[in-house]
């Protein structure tokens, strides 16, 4: 059945026998979520722009919520306690980590190949990745994301978009129109939105980091006969797509057929056919972490994944510790390190 799923979905299980040197298929697909940017439209109406006058080149799109947006709004609401853009920047956010990766698809800074070859080592990505952390964390560094997103967890931006306390936000599932969908539909129909991403830092089209969620059945359980039944049933009838929808929409099908449904290209919801068309019209990013596995073979890029490695350079930039070029000098330098061992 894998002519019924994304080829991008496949892929990221798609890994090598730590034996054999062979590549096989190791889980199977049952969701995706992609990065998404969420905007109260009613804030940015009062700050007196519409959703035309954002931006689409990659600089001038996070420089319009920060030095035009988030002035504007404040002044309109008579509060200093609004920021234009919700961005974490603390070291255990996963938040962070998917932000990051968004950035450095922007900035083509991916440090592994598609062939799987690590260029870390070569002059321009050093160059690129010090770009994608200046740019990131000047969010911060100016002013225009709370304080305290240091120290978010992973909830933290929800609440503070939920409070209004943040224009734009972004999120790698819909969890947050999803949560106003359940307790203020008309903030979920009316007041926000989910817009597109602009292009990519150099103009090019943007890859948009997607992640694939998967399920596993192990070959000594205790009923793998009903469990490859189950499997089939999910994926051939397309019951799988009734789970999803009735999940709380956080991710969405795998397969084109049923990204193609009316419930996700409904053109009446303001979120969920924005998700499905970035996933059907956009390139895909791998992101980084642990994508990089199924690419080079090598299960210790889980390992800098896990220690959070790029998040805490964010973190550190952000804070004043260090320059972006010595955080991007100490996470490749631990990067190599953790590979050596």
């Amino acid at each position: 059945m894998s002519e019924l799923f994304l080829p991008y979905a496949l892929e990221r299980f798609t890994l090598f026998d730590g034996t054999t040197g062979q590549r096989g298929l190791y889980a199977l697909p049952v969701g995706l979520s992609t990065f998404h940017v969420h905007v109260w439209k009613s804030l940015l109406e009062r700050a007196g722009f519409t959703l035309a006058d954002i931006p689409r080149e990659w600089e001038a799109f996070w420089a319009f919520w920060c030095d035009r947006v988030q002035p504007a709004v404040r002044e309109a609401l008579g509060r200093g306690d609004v920021w234009g853009v919700g961005l974490p920047m603390s070291a255990e956010s996963p938040d962070t980590e998917d932000a990051f990766w968004q950035f450095v698809s922007a900035y083509e800074a991916n440090y592994v190949t598609p062939d799987g070859r690590l260029v870390i080592n070569e002059p321009e990505i050093r160059r690129r990745l010090i770009e994608v952390i200046e740019s990131y964390t000047a969010m911060y560094r100016k002013g225009c994301t709370p304080p305290d997103s240091v120290t978010w967890s992973a909830y933290d931006n929800n609440a503070r978009f939920f409070a209004q306390s943040i224009v734009m936000t972004v999120n790698s599932t819909l969890s947050i129109p999803n949560a106003l969908k359940a307790t203020h539909p008309e903030d979920y129909y009316d007041n926000t939105t989910t817009i597109d991403w602009p292009d990519g830092a150099h103009g090019q089209p943007l890859r948009v980091v997607a992640n694939v969620h998967d399920a596993l059945l192990f070959k000594d359980g205790a009923h793998v006969a009903t469990a490859k039944e189950f499997v089939s049933f999910l994926s051939s009838e397309g019951w799988l797509a009734h789970y999803l929808n009735f999940a709380g929409e956080r991710m969405m099908p795998p397969m084109p057929k049923l990204l193609e449904a009316p419930f996700w290209l409904d053109p009446s919801d303001p979120h969920r056919m924005r998700s499905a068309m970035q996933l059907l019209t956009r390139p895909q990013s791998r992101g980084g972490g642990v994508s990089y596995v199924p690419l080079t073979g090598d299960w210790r890029y889980g390992v800098i994944n896990q220690q959070n490695v790029w998040e805490k350079a964010i973190h550190s930039v952000a804070i004043g510790e260090l320059t972006p070029e010595q955080a991007v000098d100490e996470a490749i330098a631990r990067i190599k390190q953790i590979l050596s061992e």
